[in-house]
């Protein structure tokens, strides 16, 4: 009797992690089909080899890449160099993506970086805000470009016991940004489980220097973010989330 108490929970409990898979690869489109389409006037950054995740652009047409980032459960195209920042001027008929050099004392071998962020202060200086991941870890760093030199001058790093899994930011003023929580669990194994599961722990947080709380929480993968012109809305795109049609 014991025994086929036993067979039936399994049993039961298969069902529920088939149902389960099923589901999630329905959230993923994973057998939706993919026509191949011919872009017209693209080509290869071929200073990109490594993978881009993030961009922002300045007014003026400079664009900021991140590039080199290590994650679980993704592969990694240099996984022995650390990540880069590449500056690209669209302006350009053939735009070319420069490594920007990194000084000010700051760790470059550690750096991994993901989500970025810009900010432009009143006197019009460029700060650049990146997602970074030292030891799997999160951290966000403050850069100030220098725009004749093609560099960036490292300022600060903000840690935060809120700042976990963080995958990008948007900033709002000086210190202050939106940032998402796109995993629960740091492992890459129980990170899918979490997904599969559609747990929905992540969240997007609001860090100042005077208070961080979470503003939004529920989502099965907070990913990327961005905020209206007038800073009262905020838009982050939910990874596991199947979009309309």
């Amino acid at each position: 009797m014991g025994k086929l108490v036993a067979l039936v929970l399994l049993g039961v409990g298969l069902s529920l992690v088939g149902e389960m898979f099923l589901a999630f690869r329905e959230r993923m489109n994973a057998s939706r089909e993919v026509e191949p389409v011919e872009p017209e006037n693209c080509r290869l950054i071929e200073e990109l080899e490594n993978g881009s995740e993030d961009i922002d652009i300045l007014p003026s047409g400079l664009a900021f890449i991140s590039s080199g980032l290590k994650y679980p459960g993704l592969q990694n195209f240099a996984p022995d160099e650390p990540g880069k920042i590449f500056l690209m001027d669209l302006n350009e008929q053939n735009p070319r993506a420069q490594a920007l050099e990194i000084s000010g004392g700051f760790d470059k071998e550690l750096f991994n970086p993901h989500g970025i962020s810009i900010f432009i202060d009143k006197d019009h200086t460029v700060y650049l805000y990146v997602v970074n991941h030292p030891h799997m870890k999160s951290t966000v760093e403050i850069f100030k470009f220098e725009e004749q030199q093609r560099s960036l001058v490292y300022l600060k790093t903000i840690k935060h016991e809120l700042l976990k899994s963080v995958n990008d930011i948007v900033v709002l003023g000086p210190e202050q940004f939106y940032a998402t929580r796109d995993h629960y669990f740091t492992n890459s194994f129980l990170s899918l489980f979490e997904m599969i599961l559609d747990l929905r722990w992540t969240y997007v947080l609001f860090y100042s220097p005077k208070e961080v709380k979470v503003v939004a929480k529920g989502f099965c993968s907070a990913n990327g973010i961005t905020v209206s012109a007038d800073q009262k809305y905020f838009a982050s795109r939910m990874f596991c989330l199947r979009s309309p049609g």
